[in-house]
């Protein structure tokens, strides 16, 4: 079994065994601390290959964004300024790793924040260049320099779980920051109880977090936890993060207990968490049903776009434009 990477544990439990296509892929929980994480982790050459030639293909089937794509990740990206903007203000600096198609990024650049993306994959990164004009820089956390204290928001939106070292890539993270600055992250809800079985393993995560192990991931780096909001019924964990200041981490650092041995209340949970999603749990959950109608109306909204010959530029303007009295009266 691969080290854990928060707590260094040998000592895990196998959650799963086969991705969403159904391919081998060996999933553990660490016994000490919950986090959850493919065992082995892939090379950092395989991850790099990865991610820039066929992660989107895979994921996407697309070498470059298609317009229900981009009209998706707007509505997503709308949502997600609503918080960054209780977090900086325009002019700010923010680092947006994992840019993807660029739509939030571009919407932060519209509203007049200094921004700089990074972007792996080929093919979205000199799409959403070329189309949005954006500041988007090739390669990986790793393949990236930033100066001391650059930024005064970093947002991190589901690629953490792609990186091989999430508690190297949080100090890197924090090292970016201003001091009082913050990183907004989303990741995979290693808890959830609303999505499929069929579509929870994917081979290109690496990890799945629970709200305990990503807080210690966080604070280990020396940022403090703000909020992380996640339970059964989401998918997804939202968490932000403040860096602390030099003095108030080296207290902090002191002041913290070390992660207990034993079996945590997390792993016990994750694992039951795994041997109690079905498919039929989840077709019957309350959540499914409400969202059936929701998800119909988004489809035939995205149908819609695809099918009015718009650039992709064009089609993030008209969504941008119609939200922008929803984002006045929200400040963002």
């Amino acid at each position: 079994m691969t080290a854990c990477n928060l707590c260094q544990s040998n000592d895990g439990t196998l959650v799963e065994i086969k991705d969403r296509h159904g391919r081998p892929l060996p999933v553990t929980c660490c016994a000490s601390c919950g986090l959850t994480y493919v065992d082995p982790i892939p090379t950092r050459e395989e991850l790099a290959r990865f991610y820039a030639e066929r992660y989107r293909l895979e994921y996407k089937q697309a070498s470059r964004p298609r317009l229900k794509h981009i009209y998706r990740a707007g509505k997503v990206a709308l949502g997600r300024l609503r918080i960054a903007g209780l977090l900086a203000a325009p002019t700010a600096r923010v680092l947006d790793c994992g840019a993807g198609g660029g739509e939030f990024s571009y919407l932060l650049t519209s509203r007049g924040y200094r921004l700089t993306g990074i972007e792996p994959n080929d093919g979205y990164r000199e799409y959403a260049r070329a189309e949005y004009g954006i500041d988007l820089r090739p390669g990986t956390l790793d393949d990236n320099e930033f100066g001391p204290a650059e930024f005064d928001l970093v947002t991190i939106f589901h690629v953490l779980e792609h990186v091989p070292d999430p508690r190297a890539a949080l100090r890197r993270l924090a090292a970016w920051l201003k001091p009082g600055g913050h990183l907004y992250i989303e990741v995979p809800n290693a808890l959830t109880d609303v999505s499929s079985p069929s579509n929870l393993y994917h081979r290109a995560h690496l990890y799945y977090f629970a709200a305990s192990p990503l807080a210690a991931l966080a604070r280990q780096a020396g940022l403090a936890t703000v909020l992380i909001d996640g339970g059964l019924q989401n998918a997804n964990l939202t968490a932000i993060f403040c860096k602390r200041g030099d003095a108030d981490a080296q207290t902090e650092a002191r002041s913290q207990a070390p992660l207990r041995s034993g079996r945590s209340a997390t792993h016990d949970a994750v694992v039951a968490a795994n041997r109690q999603r079905t498919l039929t749990r989840y077709l019957t959950a309350g959540t499914t049903l409400a969202n059936v109608v929701p998800r119909l109306v988004v489809r035939a909204a995205e149908r819609r776009v695809e099918r009015s010959g718009l650039s992709g530029r064009a089609a993030l303007d008209r969504l941008y434009e119609s939200e922008a009295p929803q984002l006045a009266a929200a400040g963002a």
